[in-house]
């Protein structure tokens, strides 16, 4: 049997399993080591580099699609309105269910004070520096670029990528006649032609999984002492995916329990792998469209958007790593602190790139926010890349849900 008869997932899993098995082989053997970061890390870069090629353009024909397929604009501002209260209800519950587990656990108070050295402490002031200009006023002001092509050029603007496409979307919206219909054509012909270049990439997926994992350090003694954080965020990440998703799923997607995972399995297993909701971002589309039956005008709009704002799992993740890093460094949090950490969390996430680690940069601001010093993000910097993996998982399954409750809604509306 060909591998292209073998289902993706199953593809997918192998490759994983392989590659967790090849990472701590080559543990006593650095000879190994060196051929692992020489010849096969550079696969993963290379498979990561060919979903990136596609998200900006996919990401912009996507939304401009979904919008200008709309009807009208009061039809843009139902589906708009119904994405974005489910996207900040399940932002809330994600920061809500981190905290309090953080609190509940306290994996802070397991581990003692970890100085810092002088080379995490040079590692931290280049994160603060890159973040320095991210302020939250910055960070408005930085909403809209000056220049339309160097966004659309560059993986780390796709926030305003997003709004660029929003308002040509809307104005697309608000077009009448042939014009109206020759861009919308075009935009469509953009998009099936990214859509047909994720196939032939998605053909490389197990052996770029393999690279990913294959090139991870995964260091037993690390995991071991920071065991307790780590399964403060996994067990915050799991609630979400198997409590919070499926009471919204189930009741306004009309979308049964089993079915939610089976048809989106490949998908949740390709965020894993790749740490990054951008890159997941075509086959996420796909499956949404395909196995979900979501309508275009809802499916472009809501996990294009959802890409790039709706990061659930990034904003429990800092929520408790916040919380961790307070108690590892002796420092009680208030009621006041806590609301503040919320708050900034739900902020901060809506700004982050859907790349591998970028919620460990906006970290920084949070810490700094509350009063924390920011040196005690060297606690949670050995396993962050495997957190990311997870916290991955969480975002793209809440586009997904979303995607879901968004077009139960819409049904009922036209049955009434």
């Amino acid at each position: 049997m060909g591998l292209k008869k073998i289902p993706l997932s199953t593809q997918i899993i192998a490759a994983m399993v392989i590659g967790v098995a090849w990472a701590f082989l080559q543990k006593p053997f650095p000879q190994l080591t060196v051929f692992t970061v020489d010849w096969i890390k550079p696969f993963g870069k290379i498979f990561i580099k060919l979903l990136y090629l596609v998200a900006v353009p996919l990401v912009f024909s996507s939304l401009i699609v979904g919008m200008g397929s709309l009807k009208s604009v009061s039809e843009l501002k139902s589906i708009g309105k119904h994405t974005f209260l489910i996207f900040l209800t399940t932002l809330v519950s994600a920061t809500i269910v981190g905290l309090s587990l953080a609190y509940l656990i306290s994996p802070g108070h397991k581990i003692e004070h970890l100085a810092v050295d002088q080379a995490a402490a040079e590692k931290i002031a280049a994160l603060q520096q890159t973040e320095s200009s991210d302020t939250l006023i910055g960070a408005f002001s930085n909403l809209l670029p000056d220049n339309m092509l160097h966004a659309l050029s560059n993986n780390s603007m796709m926030l305003q990528v997003v709004l660029i496409a929003f308002l040509l979307g809307i104005a697309l919206s608000k077009m009448q006649g042939d014009a109206k219909n020759k861009i919308r054509d075009a935009m469509e012909a953009i998009q099936l032609w990214f859509t047909e270049v994720i196939h032939l990439i998605m053909a490389f997926a197990p052996i770029g999984v393999f690279a990913l994992v294959a090139s991870l350090e995964l260091n037993a003694g690390v995991l071991l002492s920071l065991g307790l954080y780590m399964f403060t965020v996994v067990l915050g990440l799991s609630i979400m995916l198997f409590v919070v998703y499926p009471l919204c799923f189930t009741t306004l997607g009309k979308t049964k329990y089993i079915d939610f995972f089976v048809k989106s399995r490949s998908v949740l297993l390709m965020a894993f792998s790749t740490s990054s909701s951008n890159a997941t971002l075509p086959l996420t589309l796909n499956v949404v469209k395909e196995k979900f039956h979501v309508p275009d005008n809802i499916s472009n709009f809501v996990v294009s958007v959802g890409a790039t704002i709706n990061m659930d799992g990034t904003a429990l993740y800092k929520c408790v790593a916040v919380y961790f890093i307070a108690q590892s460094l002796g420092v009680e949090l208030t009621l006041v602190q806590m609301g503040v950490i919320i708050l900034t969390s739900i902020l901060s996430t809506a700004g982050a790139a859907g790349i591998p680690g970028a919620g460990m940069i906006t970290l920084v601001v949070i810490l700094q926010t509350v009063g924390l010093p920011a040196e005690g993000i060297v606690l949670i910097l050995a396993p962050d890349r495997l957190l990311d993996m997870f916290r991955t998982v969480i975002n793209v399954a809440g586009d997904i849900s979303t995607s879901l409750c968004v077009n139960g809604l819409a049904q009922g509306k036209k049955v009434d």
